[in-house]
């Protein structure tokens, strides 16, 4: 039995470094004064395509007839709550959830990912704009990732996109376009190239590059697949292979749809991507099992003791198991290597006369003998 195509189920293991990265981003969220909010799985149609643009609307699942789909992202059920909803203005909240589309599986993307999403509401400053992306950046940081940056992404290759544009503004209007696009120098010289074609756009992109204190590239190419944006949009990069992980922008016009117009800004930050690319670089987060100690017991009389002395680790902060199949001691190693358990807390008849625990550390084979006190200090440590 298989599971559908661009579907796959989260093993332990893979729920544990997804757990550890929705953590860090939602506390990185909520450090900056984000609200939680949650929407259903499910919209109506007209909700999902009033702005999906004509690549995103072959992608949904479409599910009971023609009426209703499963969410494409998460900015647009986001709209809809707050177009009919009264919040404190600006509304700064975030979500993470689930979101589907039916487009080809590749590296790092399936047809159900999960997504987090932070968007401010009612505010027209560029202030905004930097504070989504100082956010973005510090949940890269906090995984472990170095120098995000904000990225040029080219999904159809510059010929493709020549072709496409000529039909529309002609040969002497792409190349024109095209000579704009490749301007090299500083951001500022890169604004400057454009700031007669575009002075209010330029503005923006000044003001929005002056907030940020990290690394910005200023990049004319960039261009997001979705239909609802209306002023800068953002991507953020960390690795050439895998392309960007974030993504968003201003999407000013999208609420108005859906009852009250307003300012919006947001991005979403693509939870699958980064997992495979702290797997690959072993950054932290990633492990088999919660289990900091398995408490063996040397002998099957001893298990109570062992069970007592869990109960204890586990009120001092320490994760901890015991052995429920009355193992011997080296098949109760043998369980801890296998789930890669740091510790064993070895209880038999001298630790319980002693009142001590024997403390085996897994990964160098060392043992020590302390009382339960101080293994919990040296487990918490760890």
């Amino acid at each position: 039995m298989q599971t559908p195509k661009g579907m796959r189920d989260f093993l332990p293991e893979d729920m544990i470094i997804r757990n550890y990265v929705n953590q860090v981003i939602e506390s990185t969220f909520r450090n900056y004064g984000y609200l939680p909010l949650e929407t259903p799985a499910m919209e109506y149609l007209t909700t999902l395509r009033a702005k999906a643009g004509a690549e995103v609307d072959k992608q949904i699942f479409v599910i009971e007839g023609n009426e209703l789909g499963l969410r494409f992202d998460l900015t647009v059920p986001f709209a809809r709550v707050v177009a009919t909803n009264t919040f404190p203005k600006p509304f700064k909240a975030y979500t993470i959830g689930s979101v589907w589309r039916k487009e080809e599986p590749q590296r790092g993307r399936y047809r159900e990912f999960w997504q987090a999403e932070i968007d401010i509401f009612g505010s027209k400053s560029m202030r905004s704009d930097a504070e989504i992306l100082a956010v973005t950046v510090d949940v890269i940081k906090k995984l472990g990732f170095e120098d995000p940056l904000l990225d040029k992404l080219d999904k159809l290759g510059e010929e493709e996109v020549k072709k496409q544009m000529e039909g529309v503004i002609g040969e002497n209007g792409v190349k024109e376009l095209f000579d704009l696009i490749k301007t090299k120098g500083t951001n500022e010289q890169r604004l400057k190239s454009v700031e007669k074609l575009a002075p209010e756009a330029v503005r923006e992109l000044r003001e929005i590059v002056g907030f940020c204190n990290f690394q910005v590239e200023v990049d004319f190419s960039l261009v997001r697949g979705l239909g609802y944006y209306t002023g800068a949009v953002f991507e953020v990069k960390l690795s050439d292979k895998l392309g960007s992980v974030a993504g968003g922008g201003r999407f000013d016009n999208l609420l108005a749809i859906y009852g009250q117009g307003d300012y919006a800004t947001g991005i979403g930050i693509g939870i699958e991507r980064l997992i495979v690319l702290m797997k690959e670089l072993k950054k932290a987060g990633a492990g088999k099992t919660y289990t900091k100690v398995l408490v063996a017991a040397a002998k099957p009389e001893f298990y109570k003791d062992a069970v007592r002395i869990a109960a204890e680790l586990r009120e001092g902060g320490v994760s901890a198991e015991v052995d429920l199949n009355e193992r011997n001691l080296k098949k109760q190693f043998d369980y801890a290597n296998a789930l890669s358990i740091p510790f064993v807390a070895i209880i038999g008849e001298r630790e319980i006369k002693e009142k001590l625990i024997t403390l085996r550390n897994m990964n160098d084979g060392k043992e020590e003998k302390v009382a339960l006190k101080d293994a919990i200090k040296i487990l918490v440590a760890e």
